[in-house]
């Protein structure tokens, strides 16, 4: 049993950056003023506070503004004037002194404020975009989680200190002005300027506050139910805006369904901003995306950037209930919204287009989640945390993916229907409140009867995860566990293992939970089992050896999901040096008739690896032989789709085609990515998947011409998803100066701050130029953190993992202790750490590849 964090982290801790509770908010009367000419915005806000112990001073956040006057009216009293208001930029606190004392009671604090719209894609910030004519034009948002309401206006800026706003904004009369309510009234304000009200919120933090300013253009309502939804845009892009309609509609019924409770606010409005540093952000009533997740084509897309639309989109819709409605108590708990909604937006996913597979894609995303858990300096999914700087931190792929991927366990284990029933529960219990861990489980436990909180504490407050060994033993399976790392292997520690048990081809399963002492279950003798049925579970799965050449001669008779577990934890164990390079590389010779596209993305993404390590000889060889591994599914796939072809399938041609020229030196293969991408890019119907692949083959082989096309394609392409594909596709040329004149353009305005971090990350990935890259991110590390959101400079900081060479492994170490990350501490501890391990995994892996391939 592990400590919940509540006995770790409480009101009074001692941390400096908590608010006192002498003084605690129930409602914000707030007013902005905004004026996009100058960037600049002031206002007011009336606190109806509840002080509840004598006190002279109200504590409060507030950053990077100029604050006053102030003072505060008890009910039914007279109005005191603060006499000094002091604003401590470290501890980001605003302490407003009065010269009497306040009795416990109902009072209403008044505090100006004024601030400048920042650059930096947090607080209130300018976002910009090129009208028709050619004028810039300004628009005025919010994003504020976690910690950055304090920069908008004076609160109190704590998950659980929730409150109802009523929220009014003063801006030019001709722009789009929006709030998390809809609209209750309008006013002229003098000199073209329109202040308008609107309606209050239900009670909620104030991180999910927003509003936006700007010349904007808003679709018709779609009725929801009686919830009006809409989309919000820059002009001109209205015709992008139906498929997020759909999946809105579709999201909002699955989510009222499943939770049993009507949507609980007023509206909901989708505003796709030109930019915005985070993918989305679910402000209640108001939320806010990049355009490539809200504005897109269907018919020019990749399956994968539609699935993105839907799951982004369900991701935050999700939230409406699960984050909103109910909310963590603080920080520490943000895995409770982050990696519920993660998993709901593949259960959305799953049930909108079944046929893209959503599990199976999530299953590719934890092999980033089981990387990073098998590091040293990995952490629990519920973490310690005091600062805004640890609250940023938070946000990381443990709290999401590997936080998903333990409740899709659970509601495997218990069962989807009970699961759900125990979540309507949880919800019902705590609608309009806040929440820590424990009390999911307890409702959980209420609903199934299961120790919900005995299994999951383990998963939740310590790091790692195991390795599940099966091995026969007197006609049974027997499963034991021992914890997986790459380097140090087992510490004993131990979890409870939720494990559902395949046996024959059958679709039966056994339910086995695996403790510290292990489990078995009945088999029939020389019988195929199949442990981590459908991958449910996050663990890896190591079989004796007898049993693993069952496995691999049977391969047909698993799922594509657990044929991709087998692969996966193979190329781990690769990796932490206990499977020969030799071994895998047969093993991957007898997959040749596979025909998933996520199988071969786990195929092809580890020979790249491979790749990365061999130069001339060896390295001609290796693409011979991957040339023969990738001949057979090429042909089968044939060169064009058929009219009815699933989308997967497609997505693997475009695969297919891009590693064959990439890693299979497959000159037909490069012949034919330069006519199709040009001919899409010159407006041809190409089936995307390849238009896509066509662009990095093209890139990774182009000269000085290619590049000046792709340059000015990015700006010209009508969608956001195909103006990215040639933005990022910059980084992979791979002669010196056309990278030095991309990386050169992450420092100017050709590239927007929201995508420049991750065009150097992409370059510093760059398998030719990449230390080149690297020199020039450390030459101009402070011009980067001067222009990019705080919290995007871990991106670039990750990508040193590709520079895995003794040299450049003690320089990233040397250079990031001088240059921390504060933000992304833990995360920039663990790309280090990936680092070394890249570094001691190509110095093994040479050697082999070379014995290998010279004989």
């Amino acid at each position: 049993m592990v400590a919940g964090l509540s006995e770790r982290m409480s009101d009074d801790d001692a941390s400096r950056y908590r608010l006192p509770r002498t003084g605690t908010p129930s409602r914000y009367a707030l007013e902005v003023d905004t004026d996009l000419a100058s960037s600049s915005f002031s206002g007011t806000v009336d606190v109806t506070i509840t002080v509840h112990e004598p006190t002279a001073e109200v504590v409060l956040n507030a950053a990077e503004l100029e604050v006053g006057p102030a003072w505060i009216t008890p009910a039914g009293g007279r109005r005191i004037d603060a006499e000094a208001l002091d604003l401590d930029e470290d501890t980001q606190r605003l302490t407003v002194r009065f010269g009497a004392r306040l009795q416990p009671g109902e009072h209403v604090l008044h505090i100006g404020f004024a601030g400048e719209l920042n650059d930096k894609l947090l607080g209130y910030y300018r976002s910009t975009y090129t009208a028709e004519d050619g004028t810039e034009r300004v628009i005025g948002t919010t994003h504020f989680e976690p910690t950055d309401a304090r920069k908008a206006f004076p609160c109190w800026d704590e998950p659980d200190l929730k409150a109802v706003f009523s929220i009014s904004l003063v801006a030019d009369e001709d722009l789009a002005i929006l709030a998390n309510a809809p609209e209750i009234a309008r006013e002229p304000a003098g000199e073209g300027r329109v202040r308008i009200r609107f309606a209050d919120t239900m009670p909620m933090s104030t991180y999910l506050v927003a509003y936006c300013v700007g010349r904007l253009e808003i679709t018709d309502p779609v009725d929801v139910d009686g919830v009006p939804l809409r989309v919000v845009h820059v002009p001109s892009k209205g015709d992008l805006t139906s498929f997020a309609l759909e999946v809105g509609s579709f999201s909002l019924r699955f989510f009222t369904e499943y939770y049993g409770i009507p949507y609980p606010d007023q509206k909901v409005d989708m505003i796709a901003l030109p930019d915005f540093a985070a993918g989305a952000m679910e402000n209640l009533g108001l939320i806010t995306y990049r355009e490539t997740y809200v504005l897109i084509d269907p018919e020019r897309s990749t399956q994968a950037e539609c699935e993105a639309v839907v799951g982004v989109i369900a991701h935050e819709l999700a939230h409406m209930w699960f984050g909103d409605l109910v909310t963590m108590r603080w920080w520490n708990g943000l895995w409770l919204n982050e990696a519920f909604a993660t998993f709901m937006e593949n259960l959305v996913v799953q049930a909108f287009r079944a046929d893209w597979d959503a599990w199976s894609g999530f299953r590719r995303t934890c092999s980033v989640a089981f990387d990073v858990d098998a590091l040293d300096s990995t952490r629990p999914i519920e973490y310690p945390v005091r600062s805004p700087d640890d609250a940023h931190g938070m946000f990381d792929t443990l709290t999401y993916t590997k936080g998903a991927a333990v409740l899709r366990m659970l509601e495997q284990y218990l069962g989807p229907e009970r699961f759900r029933d125990a979540i309507r529960r949880y919800l019902k219990a705590h609608a309009y409140g806040n929440t820590e861990t424990h009390d999911l489980w307890d409702a959980m436990e209420a609903e199934t009867g299961e120790p919900a909180g005995r299994i999951m504490d383990g998963w939740i407050f310590q790091g790692g995860y195991p390795i599940v060994s099966v091995e026969p033993s007197n006609g049974r399976l027997r499963f034991t566990q021992e914890r997986f790392r790459y380097e140090h292997g087992d510490d004993g520690t131990r979890w409870d293992v939720p494990l559902l048990v395949r046996r024959a081809a059958g679709d039966g399963l056994d339910r086995v939970l695996v403790g510290a002492g292990g489990d078995a279950v009945d088999v029939e003798p020389g019988a195929l089992a199949v442990a981590n049925a459908g991958e449910s579970s996050f663990v890896r799965v190591r079989y004796a050896n007898g049993l693993l050449d069952r496995v691999s001669s049977n391969l047909d008779h698993l799922r594509p999901i657990e044929r991709y577990g087998v692969v996966d934890d193979t190329w781990a164990a690769v990796v932490a040096g206990s499977v020969s390079i030799r071994d895998y590389l047969a093993f991957l010779e007898r997959l040749r008739d596979e025909d998933d596209l996520y199988v071969w993305q786990i195929i092809l993404s580890s020979v790249g690896t491979l790749d990365r390590f061999l130069d001339v000889e060896p390295r001609r060889r290796l693409h011979a032989w991957t040339h023969a591994l990738l001949s057979p599914i090429a042909t089968r796939l044939g060169p064009e789709a058929a009219g009815d072809e699933p989308d997967l399938r497609r997505s693997l041609r475009g695969a297919v085609l891009s590693s064959s020229a990439l890693l299979g030196d497959d000159e037909e293969a490069m012949a034919r990515s330069r006519g199709l991408e040009r001919r899409a890019r010159e407006g041809d119907r190409v089936d995307p998947p390849l238009a896509a692949a066509a662009i990095g083959v093209v890139a990774a082989t182009g000269d000085a011409g290619d590049y000046d096309r792709f340059d000015a394609a990015r700006e010209r392409m009508p969608t956001p998803q195909q103006q990215l594909r040639y933005l990022y596709a910059l980084a992979d040329f791979r002669v010196p100066e056309l990278l030095d004149r991309t990386l050169a353009a992450t420092l100017s305005d050709s590239i927007r701050p929201q995508n420049g971090p991750f065009v150097q990350a992409r370059a510093v990935a760059n398998r030719e130029l990449g230390e080149r890259a690297w020199a020039f991110v450390k030459e101009h590390w402070m011009e980067s953190t001067r222009r990019f959101n705080p919290a995007s400079l871990i991106y670039v900081a990750e990508a040193v993992r590709y520079l895995s060479t003794p040299d450049l492994q003690r320089d990233a170490e040397a250079f990031f202790a001088r240059h921390p990350i504060p933000q992304s501490g833990k995360m920039l501890e663990q790309a280090l750490e990936r680092q070394r391990i890249g570094t001691t995994f190509r110095r093994r892996a040479t050697a082999e590849l070379e014995a290998f391939f010279s004989a």
